[in-house]
């Protein structure tokens, strides 16, 4: 299974000098690390259309960085036509070598999430239009279902609060024990757009740690704009509270890259369906004041 920590680049690529250049530059994004919502990434390098196709076709892809003058190339606009039939969904950010704008604009009006000029590359824009390719191609897909998240994988606030209280009649029905977790992310940057996208893009990344660490059948929505709720069913309160804890330090790491923000988290375990009912009709503002009964600042 493929580590969703990792970001997955094609890069496909036939000029040696372009492609050292933008080598270099992936390896300094890593460095300093400025993927932002994955640790480390894996770049493959092909430079024919033919390779690419069957990269493709083979493998799952986060990304794609796509120059349209290849040496087995059709025209330009097909060769990212082609290479977009192929994708299963992966946004390409087409690397251009020369400024054409009116080609620019067909290739976004047929669904390239970016152009940009080789010749003016630098780490920070580059590493952001990946981020931000990504993310909006997610949301487009979230946006599918009333019930998803429009940028996260988990459920939105409506869809939690419908499944929660199936989810806990059944639990209750077999005795089973029922936590309710939440995780808060505070002092998120939001002073410019590429602030707020930016957040947007750590609040993904604090969705997916849940899903991975959370264990089934757990059930995951984000109920306030940087708040998840998290039903935990079969566990004691001190193995829920240390999974939800690993789960919050795993989501500090990712916070890293912002000085200022930070995550909390709590744990309650619910007593019967008065208590389910009660989360459910509670506002945003006071929900996880009514459920803080155990919280922890992780260390900045």
């Amino acid at each position: 299974m493929a580590d969703p920590r990792n970001l997955k680049l094609l890069v496909v690529e036939d000029d040696l000098q372009d492609e050292q250049l933008l080598s270099e530059a992936l390896i300094e994004i890593e460095e300093q690390r400025q993927w932002s919502n994955w640790r480390s990434a894996s770049i493959v390098q092909v430079d024919q259309l033919a390779d690419a196709l069957d990269c493709l076709r083979r493998e799952r892809f986060d990304a794609v960085l796509l120059n349209l003058s290849l040496p087995d190339s059709p025209a330009l606009l097909d060769t990212f036509l082609e290479a977009n039939l192929c994708a299963l969904g992966a946004p390409i950010i087409v690397l251009a070598d020369e400024e054409d704008e009116n080609l620019a604009n067909r290739l976004l009006r047929e669904g390239a999430e970016d152009v940009l000029l080789k010749s003016e590359l630098e780490c920070g824009p580059l590493a952001r239009s990946v981020r931000y390719a990504i993310e909006r191609r997610r949301r487009q897909s979230a946006g599918k279902s009333p019930w998803a998240d429009g940028g996260t994988s988990a459920l939105s606030s409506a869809g939690f609060g419908s499944v929660a209280f199936h989810y806990a009649q059944l639990a209750f029905s077999r005795d089973i024990h029922l936590h309710l977790a939440t995780v808060e992310i505070s002092n998120l940057p939001a002073e410019t757009p590429d602030d707020r996208e930016a957040g947007e893009l750590f609040l993904m990344r604090a969705a997916d740690v849940l899903q991975e660490t959370m264990p089934a059948p757990a059930l995951i929505g984000r109920v306030g704009k940087s708040r998840f709720a998290v039903l935990l069913a079969g566990l004691a309160t001190d193995e829920a509270e240390s999974r939800v804890a690993r789960a919050t330090a795993e989501i500090e790491e990712v916070l890293a890259g912002l000085v200022a923000a930070n995550a909390r988290f709590s744990v309650v375990q619910l007593n019967g369906m008065a208590g389910v009912e009660a989360l459910l009709h509670d506002d945003e503002p006071t929900l996880a004041t009514r459920w803080h009964t155990k919280t922890a600042m992780l260390a900045d």
